[in-house]
């Protein structure tokens, strides 16, 4: 029987990703504190995180919601925990 390779090293992976990145900003002497306290980062941030929230009040909560509700956890979730439970009871 062969064993399939496991795949669970993203968090790992992404926290050397993360690490070396900084360090090559370093390197290149950006100073991320600057940047991220700079008046432009501020301003650019907060438009982004206004953007979203409308994006997804004016947008997207009503779909995901109605999907969430009526079709994932009725047809879905609830058949996956019933069957769990009946496994668990044999």
């Amino acid at each position: 029987m062969l064993i399939p390779k496991t795949t669970n090293r993203g968090l790992i992976k992404t926290i050397v990703l993360i690490v070396v990145l900084l360090l090559i900003l370093a390197y290149f002497g950006f100073n991320l504190r600057a940047i991220v306290s700079s008046q432009t980062f501020q301003d650019n941030w907060n438009f982004l995180k206004d953007l979203t929230v409308n994006v997804w009040s004016n947008y997207l909560s009503g779909p995901v919601g109605y999907f969430w509700n009526q079709i994932f956890l009725p047809y879905i979730w609830s058949p996956i925990i019933d069957n769990l439970s009946k496994g668990s009871q044999k």
